[in-house]
């Protein structure tokens, strides 16, 4: 605090404690700004590879607000500052420039050169600029960290931020205040000068030179003062946060709406690389190390259509993404590499819009499958596949989105990258009862080849299209015999024990499925160290050595038997999920939940008489889905509520409603959230029926009864109001009385004798009678409280304000002892009255 007083100038002990009381604000002020600076340096730390730079900026806050500011044993002069500050400078613009990768590395060197300069900050002693400083690098590392991370962490930190920052910026308009209150107390008045040259002088400097020169913007002559500005800067400081916090909230939330986002299309909404996605050619390991990550990849709201509920599943939900045919091994290397190729598309099927809805013409048929809406949410890929329940069709209008036909797998209609997150929706007659079906008609060969809603370039362009091959179904049946011996060994053998029962193909299958999935000799690990055969086949080592692997080792093994024995079939790779989230009633497909199984095709009269195939178009061929996995495999995912649903349900609407929000979401989604479209149809209607009721008035056709108004309702509303606005009225009035309760009367402050002795004896005088001039009370106030008692009190608190200040010196001594004399001689009379 800065003051300036004369050298009579004596501060009572109790205002001396008060004024000292400052500097504790100025070590909590600086205790604020450390933690600002620390958190600005936490926020970092969800980035790739930068949580040495997080630890390096809470070191530097902690250090510099112990030795520097509390402590004081440490101080980097200013010179030292820039020097400290140029070497961080040349060291990161050096080391972004040596970068050869461009984007989120040469940002880490970004972020390294704002905590250094940060940590230079926190070293020096915390003047109002060094403060104010803090607080924009503390705002420049934000934006950085929101290049490393827009997942809810991000935002989720930013709610300590603000409020720490608000706090801090709120105090340090208070310690700015008291440092620049100048308190000068009772200096002498120096008669003006008497000679030419000192008249000169004095105009010339236009200052009296006894006085201290004076750059503080708030002056007092009174001790008392200051404490009342310090007791009250206190609730200022939060008054200003309470009143200007709404208005920061208006203007952030006009840019958030105004200014679009698009969260980087190669980055995943978790900060990092995207996601691996399903490729065209998938080896054997892949899913394995997929199976490792637990990030979200896709989440499934699904709804029953009939009822708007949302649809519950009662075993494991599949999405399928990829479909593969074409089974390869490598050999080059003392490992060998096996892999599943998709067939190339053009020429199997074509690829169009979504297909329309099955509508059967048999009102039993009807009953027999549920009709589900999907909306699923695909975050950023590395590949244009995505996933879907099927058999599927349109539900509206889906540009962005291909059917690959009798494939029934989705994907972008872009084959080039980026892949950003994508939210689409179809229909599903695929559950009964909250259960999937195994089986998927087969598309024919007219839909194969030609359908209504085909989008080919072919077709664009009016060119004939190629017909699909014909030989599709022999690629189901390629297998090496001689590579997997085991594999037609097994697959004979069960073939065999199921003839003996006269079984069907599909019941075939079905036991070759179940021999992998409940044999013990089987289990199941995602454990990826086994040593590899040189010259072995990867399934054939799976069979006859390891027995042990993940879900694309057993889906392999299961596609190699069945084609051992000329079923033909495929593996589809996709998320096998169980976990739902009972908060947000959505399903969520995570990395772990990666899975691959198989689908054999099946004749129709191979299927069981009484297996259920509705809700989609006759075939004489069926898919039929396979899953050799052992049970084990699923993990007990659990449905996720209290704590944990709540915070994935916070962080899928971080991503939707804040890192994607588009211009398009803008107008259409955010109003439907948050209910305004039915809002402004209300408002329409009653503006409709308002022209309406005025249009009948101007035209004379209001006729008795016709405009009720609903008194009761009307009686209701004003009621609330009413009640609205006395408790509003008592919360501010309990609200004063309690800040006034915490704060300190200022009658109870201590008031400091005045250094003028007639006026000093003055109030001693009238304390005789049990008056006391109280520490908000001027000496006019106290005249025209207590100065019809006492008439004398008039001119002796005239001669006090000349005297004090500087109107004229004091003079005509023998006057002002009369008066005080007078008012003495009148204060014992009052005296003798009372005790007499």
């Amino acid at each position: 605090m800065s003051m300036v007083s004369g050298s009579r100038t004596e501060l009572s002990d109790s205002m001396r404690r008060e004024l000292l009381a400052v500097p504790t604000v100025r070590t909590r002020l600086a205790f604020q700004f450390a933690l600002l600076s620390a958190a600005g340096g936490l926020v970092l730390a969800s980035g790739q590879g930068i949580d040495g730079i997080a630890l390096l900026a809470v070191f530097a806050a902690v250090f510099g607000f112990v030795f520097v500011d509390w402590l004081r044993v440490f101080e980097l002069p200013p010179i030292g500052a820039y020097l400290a500050m140029a070497g961080a400078a040349g060291y990161c613009v050096q080391d972004f420039w040596g970068l050869q990768q461009r984007g989120e590395p040469q940002m880490v060197s970004v972020a390294l050169l704002l905590v250094l300069v940060q940590g230079v900050l926190m070293m020096q002693r915390k003047s109002r600029r060094i403060l104010e400083q803090l607080a924009v690098f503390c705002l420049l590392e934000l934006v950085v960290a929101a290049i490393f991370n827009d997942a809810i962490g991000f935002g989720l930190w930013m709610i300590p931020i603000a409020l720490v920052g608000g706090s801090a910026l709120s105090l340090l308009g208070l310690v700015t205040l008291m440092e620049s209150i100048d308190v000068t107390l009772d200096h002498p008045v120096v008669p003006p000068p008497k000679t030419r040259l000192g008249r000169l002088i004095q105009f010339v400097i236009g200052a009296r030179e006894d006085l201290p020169p004076r750059n503080e913007f708030v002056a007092t002559s009174s001790p008392e003062s200051v404490i009342s500005i310090h007791w009250a800067a206190g609730p200022w400081s939060r008054y200003a946060l309470v009143v200007l916090s709404p208005s920061v909230f208006l203007i952030a939330a006009a840019f958030f709406f105004v200014l679009p986002r698009r969260v980087q299309p190669s980055r995943s909404a978790l900060g990092g690389p995207a996601m691996v996605g399903f490729d065209d050619e998938i080896r054997m390991e892949q899913l394995g190390q997929v199976m490792q990550n637990s990030d979200p990849a896709v989440r499934v709201k699904l709804t029953d259509q009939t009822t708007g509920q949302p649809y519950l599943v009662n075993d494991s939900l599949y999405l399928r993404g990829k479909v593969l045919e074409t089974y390869q091994v490598d050999y080059s290397s003392n490992r060998p590499i096996a892999k599943w190729v998709a067939t190339d598309q053009g020429s199997i099927s074509r690829r169009g819009r979504m297909p329309p809805p099955y509508r059967s013409r048999e009102p039993s048929e009807q009953a027999r499958f549920d009709r589900v809406h999907a909306k699923v949410t695909c975050e950023a890929m590395s590949r244009p596949a995505l996933f879907a329940i099927a058999p599927f069709h349109q539900v509206g209008e889906v540009l962005d989105v291909v059917h690959a036909i009798d494939r029934w797998t989705l994907a972008r209609e872009a084959s080039e990258p980026p892949f950003p997150r994508l939210t689409y929706e179809f229909g599903t007659h695929a559950f009964r009862d909250g259960v999937q079906t195994r089986w998927i008609a087969r598309a024919s060969e007219a839909e194969r080849m030609l359908t209504p809603y085909e989008l080919t370039w072919e077709r664009r362009f009016g060119r004939r299209t190629r017909r699909p091959r014909q030989d599709y179904v022999s690629d189901l049946l390629r297998v090496d015999r001689d590579s997997v011996p085991t594999a037609a060994r097994l697959a004979t053998q069960i073939l065999e024990d199921s003839s003996a029962g006269d079984v069907n193909l599909s019941g075939a299958a079905v036991a070759m499925e179940q021999y992998l999935k409940t044999d013990p000799a089987f289990a199941y690990t995602l454990n990826l160290n086994a040593t590899p055969i040189p010259d072995v086949d990867p399934v054939e080592q799976f069979l006859s050595v390891d027995r042990r692997g993940h879900c694309q080792y057993f889906a392999s093994a299961l596609a190699l038997m069945l084609r051992s024995v000329g079923i033909p079939c495929r593996v589809v790779v996709g998320y096998r999920t169980e976990e739902y989230n009972a908060i947000g009633k959505y399903y969520i497909a995570r990395q772990l939940h990666a899975h691959a199984w198989v689908e054999a095709l099946i004749e129709r009269d191979q299927i069981p008489p009484d297996t259920d195939l509705a809700g989609q178009r006759p075939s004489d061929r069926y898919w039929m889905r396979l899953d050799p996995t052992p049970a084990e495999s699923a993990l007990d995912d659990g449905n996720p509520e209290g704590v944990d649903g709540l915070l994935n349900l916070a962080n899928n609407v971080w991503e939707d409603y804040v890192v994607e929000m588009d211009a398009e979401r803008q107008s259409d989604d955010l109003v439907q959230v948050t209910g305004l479209r039915d809002v402004q149809s209300s408002y329409q209607r009653m503006w409709n029926s308002m022209r309406g009721k005025l249009a009948q008035i101007r035209d004379g056709r209001l006729e008795a009864g016709q405009v009720q108004l609903p008194m009761r309702s009307i009686g209701r509303w004003l009621l609330a109001v009413a009640a609205a606005m006395v408790a509003i009225a008592l919360w501010m009035r309990l609200t004063r009385l309690s800040l006034r309760r915490r704060e300190r009367s200022p009658a109870d402050v201590p008031v400091g004798q005045p250094q003028l002795h007639f006026y000093a004896e003055t109030l001693n005088q009238l304390r005789r009678v049990g008056i006391t001039r109280r520490a908000d009370e001027t000496p006019s106030e106290l005249l025209q409280r207590v100065g019809q008692r006492f008439p004398p009190l008039r001119l002796l608190t005239d001669a006090f304000e000349r005297c004090r200040y500087g109107q004229s010196e004091i003079g005509r001594e023998r006057h002002l002892q009369d008066a005080l004399s007078e008012l003495t001689a009148d204060v014992e009379t009052q005296i003798q009255a009372r005790d007499g």
